[in-house]
C-alpha cells in the first residue's frame, strides 16, 4: 500500500471548514453527511478524529446531520458510513494535524523538539507560550485548508496511533438517563399530532364515511384530512387520534380496486412476467443472452441442482416512524430519522414545487431500521399536513400496524442453482439464478409514486414497474458473483414483476438470501466428496485475507470442545466483493419437537484498519442476532386482501432466549482502508445455521424460516 485516500467525499467537500468547526470552546465539532442509527458511527467518527488530532474523545462532538450545514454523502447505507465519511474526517485529520503543527512551530518560533503537544495545544517548554486548535480555526489560513485526495504511506506514519481505544459510546449516558430525545418525543406550543387512516391494503379507494362519523368528530377538538383516498386525522390531544383513529377505521367503505395477491408467491416467483440480466465477474449485470446449463457427462464429474427459498422479511423497528413537520414563512422545517434525508429534500421539493433552499431536513433519532422502512413516508405525510395547517408544528407517528403493513418489505426470493465438481474436488462449473422483485424503491425527485400516500392522494392504484440496475452488486445480484474461483460462473438476475408486496431496500438488500445459497450449495457439493467445509473453501479462494478470515475462524472453533448433541456449521462472505469479510461458526441443537436451540457463535471479521473495534463487535454481534432472527422465524403474512402480519404475534421474531454465546475476533488490518461491517454478518450468519440444521437432519432445509412446520414439510417431502 502507498497511499490513503481521501475518499469520495472529499471530492465534494474539499475544504477542513467542511468538516471541523471550533467555535464552540474546547469542543471540536465535527460535521459528517451520516446519521446514527443505533451503529455507533458517532462514536467510531469522534474516536477517528480523537485519535489523530490528539484532541480527547469527550471533546469531540459529532453535529446530527442537517442539510443546511452537513456534507451530502448520500445515504446512510450499503455499509459506506466508514469508508466514505470514516475516511474523510480521517483525512481532515491528518490535514489539520499536520498544517497546525506547521503553523505553530513557525509561529512560537520553535523545533519539534521543543514543544508538549497535548489535547489540542501546543506549548513552547522554554517560555511556556502555547497555541491551540482554537487558536488557529481563527485563522485565514485554516479558513481556506484544502483536504489532499490522497496521502502518501510515509506522510501518514508520521502519526502514531493506536486502534485499541476503549470509549463510552457518544449517546450512552443519555440513553440511560433518559435525557435522550427522539422525534417522537418532540413537544412544541400548540402541536398537533396526527394519524394517516390507512386502508386495507395498497389498493384500496375511499368512497364514504358512514354513519356522519366525519361529522359527528368535527364537532370535538378533531380535525380530518381527506384528499381524494388519503385520509389523516389530527388534535391537540394525542388521546383523541388514538381513540378516534380506530372508530373512524370501522366507519369507512373503501372500494377494492385490485386483490393484494392472486397465488403463492414462490410460484409468482416462477411465473410472473420478468425481466433476466447475465451477472459477470465483477458483479455487473448486463441484457445478454442467457447461456444455457451445461452438461457434465464424464463420470469424474459429479453435477447437482437445488433450489432455495425466503420469504418476505419486515424491518420491524421496535420503535414504529414518526416525524414532525412546520410549514411557516413558505419554508418547511421537517424532522426524520430517515437514513436518506437530502434525497427527502428533493423529493419534497418536487412533490410541492418550490425551491429546496426552502427545506431543511433535520436529523432526529428515532427506532433504527438498517434500510428503507416507513421513516421517508412517514415525513413526506407529515410535510404534506403541515401544509395544511400553517404555522404549526405537526408530530406524526405511525402505529404498530402502520409499521408491519405498510413499510416496504425485504423481498421474498428464490435461488436456483446448479454446480459440477470433479472428483479432484475441484468445481468447475456454477449456475445461481435469483429471482426476486426489486430492493430499489427509495422516493426521489423522479419517483414520487415510491411514496405511499402520494399514490393514495392521486388514487392511483397501478403497480408501478421496476427497471433492473445494472451497477455491480446492486439489489438483487448482491454477492451473486462468487468471490471463489469455480472455474466457470453462469449468473442470472431475475427481476420479478407483479409481486403481491410493496418492497424496497432491507439490511443487505439480494446479498442474504444469495449467500446463504451460495455457501449451503457448497457444503452439498463438498459432502458428494467428504471434503471437509473449511477445506472445500480455502482450497477454491485467491484472496488471502479471506482464507485468513476462514482460518481464524477455524482456530477459534476448534478452541471450543463440541457439545454433545450439537451440531456445527459455518458460512463465509465479503460483502459486496469490496467491503469486510467475514466469516461466522454456528453451534446447534435441534430438539424432538424441531425447535432450534442456539448455543455458540464464532465471529471473525476483517474490516480493514480498525477505526473503533468494540463498535465492529456491535455491528457484526447486533447483525447476527437479526440474521437468525430471520433465518428461524421471521416471515411476512398475508392473503388476498390484506397482510396478516400485524403485530408481535403475528410476526415472529428471535427472543432473548435463543440469543448464543457470541465470540468475536476482528482482524485489524493498520494502514489498509475501513471497509464497511455493518451488513457483512447476515449472509454467513444464515448460512452456518442452515448448515449446523443440515448436519442435525441430514438434509439440507431450503426454505425459510426454519419454523417446525417448513421443516417437517421438507423431510416428509424428501
Amino acid at each position: 500500500m502507498n497511499s490513503f485516500h481521501s475518499g469520495p467525499s472529499i471530492k465534494l467537500y474539499g475544504k477542513l471548514r467542511n468538516w471541523f468547526n471550533f467555535d464552540k470552546n474546547n469542543v471540536l465539532q465535527v460535521y459528517s453527511g451520516k446519521i446514527d442509527i443505533g451503529q455507533h458511527i458517532s462514536s467510531t467518527l469522534a474516536l477517528i478524529s480523537s485519535k489523530i488530532t490528539g484532541i480527547n474523545y469527550d471533546q469531540v462532538e459529532i453535529i446530527k446531520l442537517d442539510t443546511d450545514i452537513s456534507p451530502n454523502e448520500g445515504k446512510t447505507a450499503s455499509s459506506l458510513s466508514v469508508p466514505d465519511s470514516g475516511s474523510a474526517i480521517k483525512a481532515a485529520s491528518f490535514s489539520l494535524r499536520k498544517a497546525f503543527m506547521k503553523y505553530s512551530l513557525k509561529t512560537l518560533n520553535v523545533n519539534f523538539e521543543d514543544i508538549v503537544f497535548d489535547n489540542g495545544i501546543i506549548k513552547d517548554i522554554k517560555s511556556n507560550k502555547s497555541i491551540s486548535y482554537w487558536d488557529y480555526a481563527k485563522t485565514n489560513e485554516f479558513n481556506e485548508l484544502t483536504i489532499p485526495e490522497k496521502f502518501d504511506e510515509k506522510e501518514i506514519r508520521e502519526f502514531n496511533y493506536k486502534n485499541d481505544h476503549k470509549v463510552e459510546i457518544k449517546t450512552i449516558h443519555d440513553i440511560v438517563t433518559g435525557k435522550y430525545e427522539y422525534v417522537h418525543d418532540m413537544i412544541f406550543p400548540k402541536m398537533l399530532h396526527a394519524r394517516i387512516i390507512r386502508p386495507p391494503n395498497y389498493f384500496s379507494k375511499f368512497i364514504k364515511f358512514t354513519n356522519n362519523i366525519d361529522q359527528k368528530i368535527n364537532k370535538l377538538d378533531i380535525k380530518i384530512i381527506v384528499k381524494n383516498s388519503f385520509l389523516a386525522i389530527l388534535s391537540t390531544d394525542e388521546y383523541l387520534v388514538v381513540k378516534y383513529l380506530d372508530i373512524i377505521k370501522q366507519n369507512i367503505v373503501w372500494e377494492e380496486v385490485k386483490k393484494l395477491s392472486e397465488d403463492t408467491v414462490y410460484n409468482s416467483l416462477k411465473n410472473n412476467d420478468k425481466e433476466s440480466l447475465l451477472v459477470k465477474s465483477g458483479g455487473e449485470a448486463f441484457y445478454e443472452n442467457i447461456p444455457s446449463l451445461k452438461e457434465f457427462k464424464d463420470k469424474k464429474y459429479t453435477t447437482l441442482t437445488s433450489e432455495y427459498k425466503k420469504g418476505y422479511l419486515m424491518h420491524g423497528p421496535i420503535g414504529p416512524s414518526a416525524a414532525c413537520a412546520i410549514f411557516t414563512d413558505k419554508k418547511f422545517t421537517i424532522y426524520s430519522h430517515s437514513q436518506a434525508l437530502y434525497d427527502l429534500k428533493l423529493s419534497c421539493s418536487e412533490y410541492f414545487k418550490i425551491d429546496p433552499n426552502n427545506i431543511t431536513l433535520k436529523f432526529r433519532p428515532g427506532s433504527g431500521c438498517y434500510g428503507h422502512n416507513g421513516a421517508d413516508d412517514v415525513a413526506f405525510e407529515a410535510a404534506i399536513l403541515s401544509k395544511e395547517f400553517p404555522d404549526i408544528h405537526i408530530l406524526l407517528k405511525w402505529t404498530r400496524e402502520d409499521e408491519n403493513c405498510w413499510e416496504p418489505y425485504g423481498s421474498a426470493s428464490l435461488n436456483k442453482l446448479t454446480g459440477v465438481i470433479n472428483d479432484k474436488g475441484k468445481i468447475v462449473y456454477w449456475s445461481n439464478e435469483a429471482f426476486s422483485d426489486t430492493y430499489m424503491t427509495r422516493p426521489s425527485n423522479t419517483e414520487l409514486h415510491n411514496f405511499i400516500s402520494y399514490n393514495f392522494i392521486n388514487n392511483n392504484f397501478t403497480k408501478h414497474k421496476s427497471t433492473p440496475k445494472t451497477k455491480a452488486h446492486m439489489g438483487i445480484h448482491r454477492n451473486l458473483d462468487p468471490l471463489y474461483d469455480f472455474g466457470e460462473n453462469r449468473l442470472v438476475k431475475n427481476l420479478v414483476h407483479d409481486l403481491p408486496l410493496r418492497t424496497s431496500a432491507l439490511r443487505t438488500l439480494g446479498a442474504f438470501s444469495n449467500v446463504i445459497a451460495l455457501e449451503c450449495f457448497l457444503n452439498e457439493l463438498a459432502k458428494t466428496k467428504n471434503i471437509d467445509p473449511f477445506e472445500i473453501r480455502i482450497n477454491h479462494l485467491r484472496d488471502e485475507r479471506a482464507i485468513n478470515v476462514i482460518k481464524n475462524l477455524k482456530d477459534h472453533m476448534i478452541i471450543d470442545i463440541q457439545i454433545g448433541g450439537a451440531y456445527r456449521g459455518i458460512g463465509f462472505s465479503r460483502y459486496k466483493n469490496s467491503a469486510a469479510y467475514c466469516a461466522v461458526g454456528v453451534e446447534l441443537k435441534v430438539h424432538d419437537d424441531l425447535k432450534i436451540k442456539l448455543i455458540n457463535a464464532w465471529i471473525s471479521v476483517d474490516a480493514g484498519e480498525v477505526a473503533y473495534e468494540d463498535g465492529i463487535k456491535a455491528q457484526v454481534e447486533g447483525g447476527f442476532i437479526q440474521a437468525a432472527s430471520w433465518s428461524l422465524y421471521e416471515e411476512v403474512k398475508f392473503d388476498t386482501k390484506e397482510i396478516i402480519s400485524k403485530d408481535w404475534d403475528t410476526y415472529k421474531i428471535i427472543e432473548f432466549d435463543n440469543i448464543p454465546n457470541i465470540k468475536t475476533s476482528v482482524i485489524d488490518q493498520k494502514g489498509f482502508p475501513y471497509l464497511g461491517v455493518g451488513e457483512v454478518v447476515a449472509g454467513p450468519a444464515g448460512a452456518a445455521i442452515s448448515n449446523a440444521i443440515a448436519e442435525a437432519l441430514g438434509q439440507t432445509v431450503k426454505t425459510m424460516p426454519f419454523t417446525k412446520e417448513i421443516i417437517t414439510k421438507e423431510l416428509l417431502e424428501n
